[in-house]
């Protein structure tokens, strides 16, 4: 599978160029600025606005160097129901297609999700740190000219060393809202059927939680709405709660 980079908003939303691959696979990608070539890419940020229903919806997802534009449509299925359960504010990581509309100063540079979910400060932090590191990496290509990606990207971008120090500053920017004691071991991966026992203790009263809302409940602790939805169906055969109506969950 394609490999995804990580790439701070403001550098992706100033992308005006595509380029080949040059691999003989075929296809473009989207260049940015900061000399990221970019296919896939997996971004974190907070989703401050999503829009539309059904099978097309568009969000916001920021991060403090600027906002990106996601996209999410019927070819992602899962995807489309995830975000229709997520309220803004939060945190929230995508997966998706780079893609450009456009040309010139009129050019769109667009997330099309493919997978998206909840996250919590962490998540995000260690995604700034990843990202810090990666865009540092590129910068330092664009200065000293022998990397041949980041060698196009300049001559696309003409890009000068004052913009370079500009794009530097940015990263600085982005490091400056990462907790100061931010640790890697924080994170520790839990299975679907643990994260939705943890989603729902406290949940519905007396007759329980409607399943719409425990799926719901699976989606804010971090899970898709698939998973969720699998989860709920492995808690329901290991007699983890139980259905006292048509419609309802209750946890035994």
């Amino acid at each position: 599978m394609e490999p995804v980079e990580r790439v701070f908003a403001q550098d992706f939303s100033a992308a005006r160029h595509t380029a080949d691959s040059g691999d003989g696979r075929g296809g473009s990608y989207v260049v940015t600025p900061g000399a990221a070539w970019c296919r896939r890419l997996f971004i974190v940020g907070a989703l401050t606005e999503k829009r539309g229903s059904g099978d097309v919806m568009q969000a916001r997802l920021a991060d403090p160097t600027g906002a990106f534009q996601v996209s999410v449509d019927w070819q992602s299925p899962d995807a489309v129901e995830t975000l229709g359960y997520i309220e803004p504010p939060a945190f929230v990581a995508v997966t998706g297609r780079a893609t450009l509309t456009g040309t010139g100063e009129r050019a769109c540079a667009t997330v099309e999700a493919e997978a998206l979910s909840v996250v919590n400060r962490t998540a995000r932090d260690l995604w700034m740190l990843s990202t810090a590191g990666a865009t540092l990496d590129r910068l330092e290509a664009l200065l000293d000219g022998r990397d041949e990606r980041a060698s196009a990207a300049r001559r696309l971008y003409g890009t000068t060393d004052e913009d370079i120090r500009g794009m530097a500053a940015m990263v600085r920017t982005a490091l400056a809202t990462v907790r100061p004691d931010i640790a890697v071991g924080e994170i520790a991966p839990l299975a679907a059927r643990d994260l939705l026992l943890d989603a729902l203790e406290g949940e519905g009263g007396a007759r329980g939680v409607e399943f719409e809302d425990a799926v719901a409940a699976g989606v804010r602790a971090g899970l898709s709405a698939r998973d969720a939805r699998a989860a709920l169906e492995e808690l329901l055969a290991a007699g983890e709660c139980y259905q006292p109506a048509s419609g309802m969950i209750k946890l035994i």
